[in-house]
């Protein structure tokens, strides 16, 4: 596969992670509380999960999944109750884990946990593999070597991630570098919960894959 067909997988895998989403809106929540140092952990936690539900699509895990009704409902629901989990734990602690300064701001645990939030939540959602199951066999060239372009797929998707993971928590760090009043600072962060509470019930609701 040529230079042109990366770049238009590539150009393909980052204007779908551009879409807000859970993903996106941790590292967002993690940049805006607590600056975009700690965010670039979230960012490799988030590529992590993306480059592991690749592999799963290569390995014809997407198949399976798709396929049996229970397990694909099974996956779901447990990835949607995390997330209105988390929704829930942003909004309650909105007052407390928002920091305007660095005296002020509330211990928020090492590059693990970070890693850590990134990765479940991305992993949460099934419907990414059958997302890379679809579309990893557009890009495949017959005359090359499949393992090969396997994996260059699941690197460029790993960049992806990782890049845009980070673009958004930039920009929440850029929201907290305002210097906004605490207040509006909560607000922002509750309506990031809010919006993981309806990411959850949305995925939860969903009857198709």
């Amino acid at each position: 596969m040529d230079m042109h067909y990366w770049l238009v997988f590539l150009a393909t895998v980052l204007g779908v992670s551009l879409i807000p989403g859970p993903s996106t809106l941790i590292a967002f929540a993690h940049g805006a509380a607590h600056g975009w140092g700690h965010s670039v952990f979230t960012a490799l936690g988030n590529s992590a999960a993306s480059m592991l539900q690749a592999v799963a699509a290569s390995a014809g895990l997407g198949i399976v999944i798709t396929s049996s009704a229970m397990l694909f409902l099974s996956i779901k629901y447990v990835g949607a109750a995390y997330l209105v989990y988390v929704g829930i734990r942003l909004w309650r602690s909105a007052a407390h884990r928002v920091a305007l300064d660095a005296e002020t701001e509330a211990p928020g645990g090492g590059p693990q946990r970070f890693f850590a939030g990134g990765f479940t939540v991305a992993i949460s959602n099934p419907k990414a593999i059958a997302f890379f199951t679809a579309l990893f066999p557009q890009f495949l060239s017959a005359d090359g070597n499949s393992w090969a372009q396997f994996s260059t797929m699941v690197l460029l998707v790993g960049l992806g991630a990782f890049s845009v993971a980070l673009l958004y928590g930039c920009v929440g760090a850029w929201v907290r570098g305002l210097e906004l009043s605490r207040t509006v600072m909560a607000r922002v962060y509750k309506a990031t919960g809010g919006m993981f509470v309806a990411s959850g019930l949305g995925l939860a609701a969903s009857r198709n894959v």
